[in-house]
């Protein structure tokens, strides 16, 4: 059973999918899933046995650790919560999932080169000229208007340099620029 909204019914009714199997039935995605979070779970574990030198003194949020853990619990939590929503099938019709058709690989491809080169640029540049940089090539490469990725680079830059290099003390390297 499913609470959803289609054009057979109206909103938040019961709608009976012909290829709804039983709950207990277990499948390959259910198994993907699961052995992703449980993967995370472990890495969770030992990420003060990953990190070397690992700073046990330091305070919790300034740690090295806080966000190697916080991304992996987060995996682990969206597994579990990823199962839960696949308790029952699905119509492919209902489904409320992205057309892939619809992806222009060029740009996914050109994203992926601009984020590498944006990972090199870190150390280098420092954080806030690289974000920088990297979010007004993103937004031309992107096709965004020059307003609004320039808006958009200057507000999402300053505000991700003051969270994480000023309130949490996150070392990124010393680049030549700020």
């Amino acid at each position: 059973m499913d609470f959803g909204f289609d054009d057979r019914i109206g909103l938040c009714e019961k709608v009976k999918s012909h290829s709804e199997a039983p709950p207990w039935l277990w499948t390959w995605d259910k198994t993907v899933v699961l052995l992703v979070s449980l993967a995370a779970a472990a890495v969770l574990m030992a990420t003060p046995q990953l990190i070397t030198p690992y700073p046990a003194h330091a305070a919790w949020f300034e740690s090295a650790a806080f966000f190697p853990r916080v991304s992996l619990a987060l995996a682990c939590l969206a597994g579990l919560f990823e199962l839960y929503q696949r308790r029952s099938s699905v119509e492919l019709a209902d489904s409320d999932e992205l057309d892939s058709s619809a992806a222009n690989m060029r740009q996914a491809l050109g994203m992926l080169a601009l984020f590498g080169l944006y990972m090199l640029a870190v150390p280098w540049m420092g954080y806030l000229s690289s974000t920088w940089l990297f979010l007004m090539a993103s937004g031309v490469w992107l096709d965004l208007g020059r307003r609004a990725t320039f808006n958009l680079s200057v507000l999402l830059s300053l505000a991700m340099w003051l969270v994480f290099v000023k309130v949490l003390k996150v070392y990124f390297g010393h680049g030549w620029l700020i």
